[in-house]
């Protein structure tokens, strides 16, 4: 694994947390991301987006804008529990590497929030999937 796949798991979890918090589409999360200091170009960017719906984590529309078309990406359910899982294990991480800098304060209160979304985003699922209505087979 190159610096190149290390630096693509990066920019997977921010374009999956930026995706969470509303709508995104390429030019604009290039820009957002240029404020971490990834600088992308749509070559780049785009596969990565294509990839991350085709595994089903984002789910994209069109949309007119102007006299544009722009392709709107939106996180789907399994992008909101990849996100989460990912983020638990991102602050084991941190955890790790930054033990020494880390007061027993500061991890204690990341490690409940963690869990409250955890638990959130796991009642939120279940409520999403107990709203759909039961698929009704045709009786031929």
């Amino acid at each position: 694994m190159g610096n190149r796949d290390l630096i693509g798991g990066f920019v997977r979890l921010h374009v999956l947390h930026h995706a969470s918090t509303g709508p995104i589409f390429g030019i604009g999360i290039i820009e957002r991301l240029a404020l971490h200091g990834y600088v992308l170009s749509p070559g780049t960017l785009y596969p990565i987006l294509h990839g991350l719906e085709r595994d089903g984590f984002l789910r994209s529309r069109g949309e007119v804008v102007g006299k544009k078309r722009r392709r709107i990406y939106e996180i789907t359910d399994e992008g909101q529990k990849t996100l989460m899982l990912s983020k638990a294990r991102l602050w084991e991480l941190f955890k790790e590497v930054f033990d020494d800098e880390l007061s027993p304060d500061t991890a204690g209160h990341v490690e409940q929030a963690l869990r409250v979304a955890m638990a959130k985003a796991t009642a939120q699922s279940a409520a999403k999937h107990a709203k759909k209505p039961a698929k009704r087979r045709s009786h031929e």
